[in-house]
């Protein structure tokens, strides 16, 4: 029976083809265009996570700090087992590993100075970083070249009035507090990302590292990409357990107890909570480590991204509701249209059911047809448009994947619309349904219509 009016209703959709197409194309265009900006931020977000860990040197990040002597808090790491034991459990999914150095020195050329980030770097072992930097101006094979090379973001080289293949100099503190200069020579400008959080200068990491007091196997910040983004969490909660010393679980217990302990005093049932003191730092033996992961950096992005999906899920609906309007006026029409034809269906034999059922089928199967000529048509528009290099401003190269527009279609929110499609256009045709099936078979018949 429910073949029976499938089949029917379908019957019915072919009969009036020009209705039909234009009310699958109304539809389709609603599904087009949902489809693509999905699609689109979803690109956009690959893309930036991929150029921000290009950028940042990996996809998890592991700073270290040492208590010195002199009372002295620093950034470094140096050789540890703990932290090799880590890196040789998790070895299957750890692509590679980049180690960094890091400063915030004064550049200077002339009469002109800013202050700018810097990264210390072996350019060799991140031939992925100099893939993912975008230059304005000079070249990046001068890079490998020169021990003293450093690759500026443009806006420091305007502040500094400096050109590809000067030299400046690089005033910066050593790890211990002196006051240490030295020499660089401009290899190239890269376009700078400040909006994305992403601001910094590379220099080779040897050099820095002799200007930071650092030895040669020392470094400030290792930087790991993963094979499988999947793991990332884990993967970051793991090193985080491991990297833990047992001094630092003596304190969080220290101040869980202490927290526990802690007593309210109330004036009038209120709750006055004491001033807290300003917290001391405790010295420590060893490395101290923080684990971060490019999830956490690329939050506020993802969080812009579900604003711009939602604007476009208002359009989309938007979109349905005209829709809606249209089915509704159409089966309206159909109805009146029909009439004779209910009358007889119904004189055989067919209940009102069967009559609501025929016109909620026909219903469905134009948001279905509907939402898959959109999905199709996004696909073939996304695959054009994805093939085309464009020579975008720089600026605008890190939404870019090499210069060419992602599109990231997400099965789910394909499926998540389709459904709401089809759930809306049967809203639309169920009054018209309800009244067709409502007919009287004798009234039916005897109309003119």
């Amino acid at each position: 029976m429910m073949l029976t009016t499938m089949r029917v209703a379908f019957r019915n959709i072919s009969r009036q083809k020009k209705r039909s197409f234009l009310l699958v194309g109304a539809i389709a265009f609603g599904m087009l265009v949902i489809t693509l900006l999905n699609a689109l931020t979803g690109g956009v977000v690959e893309n930036l996570r991929v150029n921000f860990s290009h950028a940042l040197g990996g996809h998890v990040f592991i700073i270290g700090r040492e208590f010195t002597s002199s009372g002295q808090v620093i950034l470094k790491i140096a050789p540890d087992e703990r932290l090799d034991q880590l890196l040789v459990e998790h070895d299957s999914v750890i692509e590679s590993l980049t180690k960094r150095s890091r400063t915030l020195p004064t550049l200077i050329f002339g009469s002109k100075q800013t202050m700018q980030l810097m990264y210390g770097v072996d350019f060799l072992a991140e031939d992925k970083l100099l893939d993912s930097l975008v230059v304005t101006d000079g070249s990046l094979e001068h890079v490998l070249e020169y021990h003293d090379a450093i690759i500026l973001p443009k806006p420091s080289g305007e502040r500094l009035g400096v050109q590809p293949g000067e030299t400046i100099l690089v005033k910066l503190e050593t790890l211990t507090g002196q006051q240490n200069v030295g020499e660089f020579r401009v290899a190239a400008f890269i376009e700078d990302q400040e909006q994305f959080g992403i601001s910094a200068a590379y220099a080779h990491r040897t050099y820095l590292n002799s200007l930071l007091n650092l030895e040669a196997d020392e470094y400030q910040v290792l930087n790991m990409f993963l094979t499988d983004l999947a793991v990332l969490e884990d993967l970051a909660r793991d090193f985080r357990l491991g990297l833990r010393s047992p001094d630092e679980l003596e304190e969080e217990f220290a101040e869980v107890e202490e927290e526990e302990m802690g007593l309210t005093v109330t004036v009038g049932n209120v709750p006055i909570t004491p001033t807290p003191e300003p917290e001391e730092i405790r010295p420590w033996d060893g490395t101290r480590y923080e684990v971060m992961h490019i999830n956490q950096i690329m939050e506020p992005v993802e969080q812009m991204v579900g604003v711009l999906n939602k604007v476009a899920l208002v359009i989309f609906l938007i979109l349905l509701v005209v829709t809606m309007v249209g089915i509704t006026n159409t089966f309206r029409m159909i109805m009146i249209e029909r009439t004779r034809e209910i009358g007889t269906m119904r004189a055989f034999g067919m209940q009102k059911g069967q009559v609501r059922s025929i016109f909620l089928w026909e219903a469905a199967f134009l948001g279905i047809l509907g939402s898959l000529a959109g999905v199709v048509l996004g696909g073939v528009i996304a695959l054009i448009l994805g093939s085309i290099t464009f020579n975008a401003d720089p600026s605008l190269q890190f939404f870019l994947n090499h210069g060419q527009i992602t599109f990231t279609f997400a099965p789910a929110s394909i499926v998540f619309n389709l459904c709401l499609v089809v759930f809306t256009s049967l809203l639309a045709a169920y009054r018209p349904a309800t009244a067709a099936a409502r007919l009287s078979p004798l009234e039916a018949l005897s109309s003119h219509t």
